[in-house]
């Protein structure tokens, strides 16, 4: 015969049934009733828009619930909160916000209040990606490029951005300093074939080591990209090597008449909005400093017509160039994909922190016809690159240059496998 269960018993079991219930059915509650309204998640954009329509074609052919089960997992329900729970438990307990950050965008904790993505100190850890006869190959293409163009009237240098991790590395994880080195890089090599061959180059690696300890934002904390005080300084030091190929008139050195210390812009706050977390050491905002420079002398007026070329460090430094007044109009064409003008090139830095986005230009494709487009009336050309791109050399514009200008027929064949075309992410 079997027992009765006593009624606290039965009272525990309904209270599990009606528990069980409530948890399943809240989701669906929440996302009726917008309440309690969901945590937003920064950095994060749903791949999924409105509810997908179901008919009978997306029926049988299983789009429509796969679109479901993706748009349930991004719309109902309180993700947001649980994802920042997950993430805070893994901040405060193991010093982390991903389980194991091997993506190439993965947050990494460095030494409060620093951050770094997880592509700078993947660079600064994997052994050289280019074989040294493709380097050097690399190198003379470059020099070539500067040749072709200076036979149009158009000054060339190359600007080697900085990376983070190699630039301060005693704010890395514990974990990751003694392991990162630049020997780890292709930076070096780099660096060494372009002066074999001549080619203008500033490498902006050396100098932030050198000026580091009087500077304080050459790469902001949160950020991946050097700053505006970085890129302006790293434009200071540019302008005579582009003096010295006597290609344009003398440009003066603009001095820095002060430095304000505001909010930061969104590229030096990056890294701390995509956080996701409840507190931590290094979500306080920090702010950023921006160089004010003096208007040009009384008669003098801006003799630049450039053409920036590069990753995404070169939006910060068209943001110097154009704080410097020496420009007339500055395009920056993005990975050779996205182009982008400033048209004037300057703004006055005592009223504005920085240059508003300089707008698209319709230019998307990497072709002759845009290159002739972009070059056209250019007098300077502005080739920016950070070390986790070296090997993806230049997106082809030096074989561009060459198709504009050169004698491609004539060219030496590259090496065996060499990579012209590389693909391309444009969150970098």
């Amino acid at each position: 015969m079997t027992a009765t269960p006593s009624i606290p018993r039965r009272c525990f079991q309904g209270f599990l049934v009606v528990l069980t219930a409530a948890l399943f059915l809240f989701p669906f509650f929440q996302h009726a009733a917008h309440w309690p309204a969901d945590k937003s998640l920064s950095g994060f954009t749903p791949r999924t828009g409105a509810f997908p329509n179901l008919t009978p074609q997306t029926w049988l052919d299983g789009s429509f619930a796969k679109t479901v089960d993706l748009w349930a997992s991004e719309h109902v329900g309180s993700r947001g909160w649980l994802v920042a729970l997950n993430r805070q438990i893994r901040y405060s307990c193991f010093g982390q916000v991903e389980p194991a950050p091997l993506r190439k965008r993965a947050i990494v904790i460095g030494k409060a209040p620093v951050l770094y993505e997880n592509i700078l100190l993947l660079d600064a850890l994997r052994p050289p990606q280019i074989p040294p006869d493709k380097m050097e190959f690399f190198a003379a293409r470059l020099r070539r490029t500067q040749d072709l163009l200076r036979e149009q009237g158009k000054a060339f240098i190359v600007v080697l951005a900085p990376n983070k991790a190699l630039v301060y590395p005693e704010t890395l994880p514990a974990w990751a300093r003694k392991r990162v080195s630049e020997t780890n890089t292709d930076y070096r090599a780099f660096i060494d074939a372009l002066r074999r061959h001549d080619v203008p180059l500033l490498d902006t690696m050396a100098l932030f080591r050198e000026l580091r300890s009087q500077y304080d934002d050459l790469v902001p904390p949160h950020a991946i990209h050097w700053g505006h005080q970085g890129a302006w300084i790293a434009w200071q030091h540019a302008i005579p090597l582009i003096n010295q190929q006597g290609l344009l008139p003398e440009l003066p050195v603009p001095e820095t008449a002060g430095v304000v210390m505001d909010k930061p812009s969104s590229m030096n706050r990056e890294l701390r909005d995509q956080l996701n977390l409840f507190f931590s050491d290094h979500g306080d905002l920090i702010p950023s400093a921006y160089p004010v420079v003096d208007p040009l002398p009384d008669g003098m007026e801006p003799t630049l017509n450039a053409l920036v070329v590069g990753d995404s460090f070169g939006f910060t430094f068209v943001d110097a160039m154009a704080r410097s007044r020496l420009c007339t109009a500055i395009h920056f064409w993005f990975y050779m994909l996205r182009a982008r003008g400033a048209e004037p090139g300057s703004f006055d830095s005592r009223e504005l922190r920085a240059l508003p986005t300089p707008a698209g230009i319709g230019i998307t494709a990497r072709n002759v016809e845009n290159g002739r487009r972009l070059l056209e009336g250019k007098n300077l050309v502005v080739f920016v690159i950070t070390t986790f791109n070296i090997d993806k050399f230049s997106w082809g514009f030096d074989r561009l240059v060459e198709q504009l200008y050169g004698k491609p027929e004539e060219a030496p064949p590259p090496p065996e496998n060499y990579e012209e075309e590389v693909e391309v992410n444009l969150a970098d």
